[in-house]
């Protein structure tokens, strides 16, 4: 059953147009089924990125199916000079996402259609220092406690065990939000907003930049080169783009490799955190990029994604299924 609430602060409406927030709800919000992802993480950790590339790939993967990405009000304008210049056609890393307190926060919506089913997608990009700042009950966190998918970043290099395995290997980033903490303080502010009757949600963990931790394979030290030269891993393979929704078992298979990964690295920390939120969990492996970044543009190999699909085919898959079950 769709809310009828605003994609933007939740607040309930008789149907389309202006909510009391200012924010212009179309009619396929009500119309369509409704999607909302929440994108999360600390400073630095490649959100905005991370949605610039996956909602230009799933523009190419619908596409292949006959299919087609519409966005709706402002977005068509929001994402090309936010995301799709600098990064897709200028080739230039982006800037930081504006604070809540300098710039209001509000969805991006897309409608689309796949495997017959009408959906409505709502994506949020909320800057890291939001979630350093504010308090778990503010009210611009309330999406939090109705958003389908609740997707954490999580930038490897940042995790201490991590880090100490690669430093020498890779730069690793200074400077920047902890990525664990933010991860904690993201599900604070989603169960100090969480109200009975939300829709069921997931959290995503996403590690990403994940091209740094394939460069594990070059080490000589074991166990290394054997995690990540085994035949047949789904840490080497990307079937996002060909596979016609959520592949269940190859998700399975890559978050169970995540879990033996972050254990042999030490990195033990970001699954307690994720274990003691009180909503399923799954571990993802993303690279928006698909090498590291020169100091203010993209690689000279271009933009080469690895896995930026799983996430929204994840939360597709999920959201059918409980449409599914509710029949």
């Amino acid at each position: 059953m769709n809310l009828q609430q605003c994609p933007r602060c939740f607040q309930s409406m008789q149907g389309p147009g202006r909510c009391v927030c200012g924010f212009d709800v179309p009619a396929a919000w009500f119309d369509a089924v409704q999607l909302s992802m929440a994108i999360t993480g600390a400073r630095t950790v490649g959100k905005s990125v991370l949605i610039g590339v996956m909602m230009d790939q799933f523009e190419y993967f619908l596409a292949d199916k006959g299919s087609f990405l519409t966005p709706l009000g402002d977005t068509h304008a929001r994402f090309h000079e936010k995301y799709r210049v600098p990064l897709l056609q200028q080739r230039n890393l982006l800037g930081a996402t504006p604070p809540a307190e300098q710039e209001p926060l509000s969805p991006m919506l897309w409608k689309f259609t796949d495997g017959g089913t009408e959906f409505c997608l709502s994506v949020m990009d909320a800057a890291g220092e939001d979630f350093e700042r504010l308090s778990p009950s503010d009210e611009r966190f309330r999406y939090l406690g109705f958003s389908d998918f609740i997707v954490t970043l999580i930038d490897p290099l940042k995790v201490p065990g991590v880090s100490a395995v690669l430093d020498g290997v890779v730069t690793v980033p200074s400077h920047s939000g902890n990525d664990i903490t933010v991860l904690r303080q993201v599900l604070q502010a989603r169960a100090a907003q969480r109200v009975q009757g939300g829709p069921e949600q997931v959290l995503a963990v996403v590690l990403s930049k994940f091209d740094v931790l394939q460069r594990l394979r070059t080490l000589r030290a074991a166990p290394w080169q054997s995690i990540f030269n085994r035949p047949g891993s789904a840490m080497q393979r990307d079937p996002s783009m060909v596979s016609g929704h959520d592949a269940e078992l190859d998700g399975a298979l890559l978050h169970e490799e995540l879990l033996g990964l972050l254990d042999k690295l030490g990195a033990g920390m970001v699954i307690s955190a994720a274990a003691q939120a009180d909503l399923p969990y799954r571990l993802f492996a993303v690279s928006a990029l698909g090498s590291e970044p020169d100091a203010q543009s993209v690689g000279s190999g271009g933009i080469i994604p690895f896995r930026v699909l799983d996430v929204l085919q994840a939360a597709i898959a999920k959201k059918r299924r409980s449409l599914y079950a509710g029949q």
